[in-house]
């Protein structure tokens, strides 16, 4: 097999993986995030860790509680980009340096 045709194979399907995956993603990206194992929204997250508070104390927790909830959304957003993009920084990553080592040394 040629390495042309072995990255056209590879391209389509990175182009799937990319679909399924944002399509399997996606609908959990915006505002959840991953507490012990189970994925929950940000804002159950806040009141689930303050919801019995009162007062001033109950403020302080929501704004802490809700930067770190941020946080660990973004983190999560992280995770799911890089697991959306695996095959393109494989890739990058394997691929492009030998196909170029082969393209250099064939000269």
């Amino acid at each position: 097999m040629s390495s042309t045709a072995l990255s056209r194979y590879f391209t389509l399907f990175a182009a799937a993986w990319i679909v399924v995956m944002a399509w399997k993603v996606y609908p959990q990206f915006k505002d959840t995030l991953r507490v012990d194992g189970r994925v929950v929204a940000l804002d159950d997250y806040v009141e689930d860790a303050c919801g019995e508070r009162v007062g001033p104390e109950a403020t302080g927790c929501r704004a802490t509680k809700l930067e770190s909830g941020r946080r660990m959304v973004a983190a999560e957003q992280a995770k799911a980009l890089l697991l959306i993009e695996a095959p393109l920084i494989l890739y990058a990553v394997f691929y492009l340096p030998i196909r170029l080592l082969r393209g250099a040394a064939g000269n």
